[in-house]
């Protein structure tokens, strides 16, 4: 399972296959334009950073954004692994 980012064009710029914790940092490794393999630590001083970056009504949007996706998530057809 993975998760995928998308540019407006409906490309996908980044595709998570883990997020694991390694000390204090969170470690996510994916790809990154469908071929570049990339290993990302996140620090807890940038996730503290990050919450700058959302807005009250972001923050609540969340649950709605997380009951749509788990509706959709619900109707899609199970991806097959290795085509």
């Amino acid at each position: 399972m993975s998760v995928k980012m998308y540019d407006l064009y409906r490309n996908v710029v980044m595709d998570i296959s883990s997020l694991e914790r390694k000390g204090d940092d969170l470690v996510m490794k994916g790809k990154m334009m469908g071929t570049m393999p990339a290993t990302i630590y996140i620090k807890p001083e940038e996730v503290w950073l990050a919450k700058n970056l959302l807005s009250w009504s972001i923050i609540w949007y969340l649950p709605a954004l997380m009951v749509k996706g788990w509706r959709r998530s619900r109707k899609q057809p199970p991806q097959k692994v290795g085509v």
